[in-house]
This record gives C-alpha cells, sequence and structure tokens, in this order.
C-alpha cells in the first residue's frame, strides 16, 4: 500500500546519531509520541559522532503519532532537511501465530522500547532501542512498509495540513506519494 522508499545511509546516519543524543538525555519514559525537525550541517559527522553534525529542534508531542504527524507540526517539520518521530512503550513476544494474548504492558516477558523513526528526501530510517539491554542499538537496513511508514512519507511528501482525518492517509496508494515527492516545498 505504501511506497517502497530506499533507505540511504545518510538517513540511517542520522537515526543513529539523534538516537545516541535522545539515549543520553530522554530516556524510555515519556508521556507522548514527540516530533522533532533535523538541520544537517556535517554529513560525514553524523558517523563520527561530532556534536555539530546535525541540529535537533523539539516540535511538538502528542498521545496520537499520526494527528501529530497530520497536524501543524508535520508541516513544521517538512522545512527541516529530516523529521523524526520519537515513541516509547512495551514490547512483548506474539504467538506462532502473529497473535497477541494480551496487551503487551501486561506480557510477564514485556520489554521497555524506543523507537525512532527519520524521514528525509533520501528515504525512512528507523531504530530501536530496548531499556533492558540499552547497548544494543536495531537498525531496521531495508526499507519498511506498514502505517508509521506511510504517513512518514504522507508528512514529508504529502500535504499534512489538507488532511481532513489523519488515518486518511493510511489509504492513499503509492501513486499518490510519488506525484506528491515532485511537489514537496523546501526553505
Amino acid at each position: 500500500m505504501g511506497t517502497q522508499c530506499v533507505v540511504q545511509d545518510t538517513t540511517l546516519n542520522i537515526a543513529m546519531w539523534l538516537e545516541r543524543r535522545l539515549d543520553m538525555s530522554l530516556g524510555f519514559h515519556f508521556p507522548a509520541a514527540r516530533l522533532y525537525g533535523i538541520v544537517l550541517n556535517d554529513p560525514l559527522g553524523l558517523a563520527d559522532d561530532t556534536c555539530q553534525a546535525a541540529r535537533t529542534s523539539f516540535l511538538d508531542e502528542s498521545d496520537d503519532v499520526y494527528e501529530l504527524m497530520a497536524g501543524s507540526a508535520g508541516v513544521l517539520a517538512r522545512s527541516f532537511d529530516a523529521a523524526a518521530v520519537v515513541t516509547a512503550g512495551w514490547a512483548a513476544p506474539m504467538a506462532d501465530d502473529g497473535s497477541m494474548a494480551q496487551r503487551a504492558s501486561r506480557h510477564p516477558l514485556r520489554r521497555r522500547v524506543r523507537a525512532v523513526a527519520v524521514v528525509s528526501d533520501d528515504g525512512v530510517a528507523s531504530l530501536i532501542r530496548f531499556e533492558d539491554d540499552p547497548d544494543e542499538l536495531i537498525a531496521q537496513t531495508t526499507a519498511g512498509t506498514g502505517l508509521m511508514v506511510d504517513a512518514l512519507e504522507a508528512m514529508w511528501f504529502g500535504t499534512a495540513a489538507l488532511w481532513a482525518d489523519p488515518y486518511e492517509t493510511l489509504l492513499r496508494t503509492s501513486d499518490e506519494f510519488a506525484s506528491t515527492r515532485s511537489c514537496r516545498r523546501r526553505r
């Protein structure tokens, strides 16, 4: 249903650079999804972890990540070099058939997780880190699919301010996303 953006090293490096900073400052227990705008100063400095490689600006937060991206902060995010959505919650193992017998937050094997998803002109990259294993950072190295990817792409390439219903973006086709890419306005 969504597009298949290729994850570029720059987008993944931005995600990793931001996640390292969030790991030092934000933790795993915050009440709402957060949206950040990112200005890229030195792409080569991202991998070297230099402080001045990029600059982040906190834009807004919301209990509903999709409303966050569809609102005015989502429009503002498009004026940056990249945007990031940061969420935290509970993760738990699924049954063999992919189902969940109970909420992840009530599962005896639950784990606290922080997820960072970055979108730029080069694509989408995402990372997760678990609170009980903070030294392991798990990166999604291939383009993802699903509701979050569709919403990130709609925010970045689409017309977020015009959505009557933020969940409407989930119904858009790949062709609609592709046609909006050439229309995205930048600074």
